[in-house]
């Protein structure tokens, strides 16, 4: 058994605080589709010796602008990229094989990303030699990332983040690889942090060895959080020998649990340990930037569908409630999130421009519900009952989905915003 060594980085000077938050998004997974709408809405000047520069790196500033806000105020961001960066514009790629342009991770810090989980499904998409050029473009950006390391021991150590005095640790691990496996060798370059599910037997650890050195990393830090790749896609239930392996961890000593890989919602649950300790664990965020259920239109029946579009950002809120005391979960909170496209309306109108962005329903709803109110019914009577009848489309769709995302992630005899003791949902006056 390795005994993983402590990485701290130092983003900002220590200082006591009582409440530090952290929010956690989804997938950012770079469909051809999420490309081709960045690539779309880039801006540029021209450059030294004719070659032009970017002013929104490339269109992504555009791709994540709505939730910009919202990472920003976070005192920790953190994300899943579910995409090698390899640098290469001839790498190749498929429905099922990701590769993303290095602007992507320059984008992430400009929204306010701090960390992005690394480990995950598509790690070795572009090989073995994808990981270490994922890594230099990611720290050429400033953009913190976890999960995968030149050796099995150093995969496995936590990203140590202090924030006002208190140390959040993160870790983030896999346990699917999709048929790819690390070297034989736990030094030789590259390694992701594996649990593989037990058909799955590709050099990672077992469960028992991931609790232990969970436990290792939560007492050299005031809070760790686990992100674990997991589960079965598309499907709402998590998978019993995950809950049971959550379940293990917090015991060992994580605060929380985030999960990602179904690519839909699965439910938010809080636990509280032998010792007493609350903690949370969240199953699956979903998608944060993709381009699944592409062609959704919204109408009757469409609860559904477009689940793959169904999002959240997840708010935990840490404490130490005096000087020498542990950190404590404090609360937590879900930012309901749809996955807006123009697809249907581009379609039909032949507009040149493609949009698929994060939206943050609460805020959808208020702007949707201001114009509404403000509608003028000046103009052509068809033209006038159109734009109405687009903006009570949208404005349905926006109610409709929030409360779906709510109905599946909050657990149901709680309350709407009820997941641990102080848990709350952001709403709409």
């Amino acid at each position: 058994m390795f005994v993983p060594v402590l990485l701290v980085v130092s983003l900002v000077g220590a200082a006591p605080a009582e409440r530090v938050d952290l929010v956690f998004g989804g997938d950012i997974i770079p469909h051809d589709g999420v490309k081709q709408a960045a690539a779309e809405h880039a801006l540029s000047q021209p450059g030294g010796a004719a070659r032009a520069v970017s002013l929104n790196h490339e269109g992504w500033d555009f791709v994540l602008e709505p939730i910009a806000r919202e990472l920003r105020a976070a005192d920790l961001a953190v994300v899943n990229l579910e995409t090698p960066i390899s640098g290469n514009p001839r790498a190749p790629t498929a429905p099922l094989i990701f590769d993303a342009p290095p602007q992507l991770a320059h984008a992430l810090v400009s929204a306010g990303v701090d960390v992005v989980s690394i480990a995950n499904n598509h790690a070795f998409d572009q090989r073995r030699a994808g990981i270490p050029s994922t890594w230099s473009h990611l720290d050429a950006a400033g953009l913190n990332h976890v999960g995968s390391a030149p050796t099995e021991a150093m995969a496995w150590e936590p990203l140590v983040v202090e924030r006002k005095g208190i140390r959040v640790g993160l870790l983030s691990i896999t346990r699917w690889l999709n048929g790819a496996s690390n070297p034989d060798d736990p030094d030789r370059s590259p390694h992701v942090a594996y649990v593989p599910y037990p058909s799955k037997k590709r050099r990672g650890l077992t469960p028992e060895a991931a609790a232990a050195l969970v436990g290792s990393a939560a007492r050299r830090c005031d809070a760790l959080i686990v992100m674990i790749h997991w589960g079965t896609e598309y499907s709402h239930s998590p998978k019993p020998e995950d809950r049971q392996l959550a379940q293990r961890l917090l015991e060992a000593g994580a605060l929380a649990v985030v999960g990602h890989h179904p690519h839909v919602l699965q439910p938010i649950e809080p636990y509280r340990t032998r010792a007493g300790r609350d903690t949370v664990v969240a199953f699956s965020l979903g998608n944060l930037i993709a381009n699944q259920d592409g062609h959704y239109v919204h109408g009757a029946g469409a609860e559904a569908r477009g689940r793959k579009r169904d999002s959240m950002l997840f708010r935990l809120s840490l404490s130490r409630p005096h000087p020498g005391a542990p950190v404590e979960l404090a609360g937590t909170s879900v930012l309901p999130v749809w996955i807006d496209t123009n697809y249907v309306v581009a379609l039909r109108e032949r507009e040149g421009q493609r949009r698929i962005q994060p939206v943050l329903l609460d805020e959808e709803l208020k702007t949707l519900s201001g114009r509404l109110l403000a509608f003028s019914a000046s103009g052509p009577p068809r033209k006038v009952r159109e734009e109405r009848r687009e903006l009570e489309r949208r404005l349905d769709l926006a109610r409709r989905r929030r409360a779906l995302i709510l109905r599946m992630t909050l657990p149901p005899s709680g309350g709407e915003g009820s997941v641990s003791p102080a848990a709350s949902v952001r709403g709409v006056n």
